[in-house]
């Protein structure tokens, strides 16, 4: 696994989306409690941007067709089998990296 620098931690703030690219790939970060999570950014029903959603506490709506991910989890709200891929964050002083997996 690879961790990509994709922004200053300063500029994922609560409430909010952020869309990032990681070796290639579209992430959305969402600070919950002090704490950023990744997740692909793309919601599996119709592909549509998560980080373009409406974020309420750690729960953000898919703003296509109105789907609730758990920015924490990944999981669907009402069906938690459901799932967005969720990558490992770390902060290196004031930056935000997203691990990705090398692909084969």
């Amino acid at each position: 696994m690879r961790f990509i620098d994709v922004c200053a931690v300063q500029d994922v703030t609560p409430d909010q989306g952020r869309p990032a690219i990681a070796d290639g790939k579209s992430v959305a970060l969402f600070q919950v409690g002090g704490t950023i999570h990744a997740l692909d950014n793309a919601c599996p029903h119709g592909g549509a941007a998560l980080s373009g959603g409406a974020v309420c506490g750690r729960h953000v709506t898919c703003r296509a067709h109105g789907w609730r991910f758990d920015v924490t989890t990944g999981e669907l709200a009402v069906a938690p089998a459901i799932k967005v891929a969720k990558h490992p964050v770390r902060i290196d002083g004031d930056r935000v990296l997203v691990g990705i997996h090398a692909q084969p």
